[in-house]
């Protein structure tokens, strides 16, 4: 079935999180973020022995070469945790298997989260379901207001339907919410969740891992002012280039999100290769500043026939 779906085409896959279980960590992890160690190391052996896996810049490298792309595949991961060393990593070694890991640099070998982990954490941990708190900022007040109607949910929904929530806000709006929380909140530190720049380089010494660029901050870069989406691109290229002694060339659009303004900002800073988080399988003549990506996550490939669905049918 492969074989014949993919005889002329090429995919690349788009994870973020590998974990043993997401149950057991220190702030909720949504649905669509991760696979299981177990789920991926089933898939890795799939991609293995289906298909032939290769860097992104090698497929795309064929792609402008003209060569056969067919039946050839890309892992990548996006935004660089930390469990893309302990739980992907040790995977990629004992298949030998290639990916690319986008890293959001502001946050490699930095205590920093990624808002939707912060504010899921701040919620989970002190039952913050109601508008009780002296002085909150209009903005928290009308987030509690709006995720009351969750109360009765189960955790899990709770969390994702107020992570969505939140998602509509302005980033003035989050960042106003999470100031609060942090000056409020008597929480113990979470332990580190990203990449430290040690572990990115000896991921990078093994020749198995790549890495491209994912901006400083993961500001989703046409809602950002021009000049700041330009900072954000070049100086995230220019601390990998000069963390990892290499020129990077690939970038992941935080959210999926471009437009002509912010391609010709990635191909002024040297980019020749961005990835988006539309579904869609490689050819001859795509966009490479387009490339569309498969995302994978537990609750659509937990299972060997869930996972090849989600690859070779486009509305799975």
């Amino acid at each position: 079935m492969e074989r014949v779906c993919f005889t002329k085409k090429a995919f690349t896959l788009m994870y973020h999180r590998v974990l043993a279980s997401a149950d057991n960590q220190p702030c909720f992890v949504q649905p669509g973020m991760f696979v299981t160690t177990a789920s991926f190391e089933k898939q890795i052996v799939l991609l293995r022995d289906r298909f032939e896996v290769v860097f992104l810049e090698d497929l795309v490298e064929k792609l402008l070469n003209g060569e056969n792309i067919g039946g050839l595949c890309a892992i990548t991961f996006d935004d660089g945790w930390r469990d893309n060393y302990t739980d992907a990593f040790p995977v990629l070694e004992k298949y030998r298997v290639p990916a690319t890991i986008f890293l959001a640099t502001g946050f490699v070998g930095t205590d920093r989260m990624f808002w939707p982990e912060e504010i899921g954490y701040y919620l989970d941990r002190n039952n913050v379901k109601s508008p009780e708190f002296d002085d909150a900022p209009p903005s928290l007040v009308r987030l509690l207001v709006e995720i009351s109607k969750h109360h009765r949910c189960k955790r899990e929904t709770f969390l994702d339907r107020s992570i969505e929530i939140l998602k509509e806000y302005s980033p003035n709006e989050r960042e106003e919410i999470l100031g609060y929380f942090r000056s409020m909140l008597m929480i113990e530190p979470l332990p580190r969740q990203m990449l430290s720049w040690d572990e990115a380089r000896e991921m990078f010494a093994s020749g198995l891992v790549r890495f491209g660029a994912h901006t400083v901050n993961h500001e989703i870069l046409d809602k950002v002012p021009e000049q700041e989406a330009r900072d954000e691109v070049s100086k995230c290229r220019e601390e990998i280039d000069h963390r990892l002694g290499g020129q990077v060339r690939a970038f992941a659009y935080p959210n999926g999100n471009h437009c002509e303004s912010i391609r010709n900002i990635l191909v002024e800073n040297g980019f020749n290769i961005a990835v988006t988080t539309q579904k869609g399988f490689m050819d001859h003549g795509m966009p490479l500043m387009e490339i569309p990506r498969i995302a994978i996550h537990e609750d659509v490939s937990n299972t060997i026939p869930m996972f090849r669905s989600r690859i070779l049918l486009r509305k799975f």
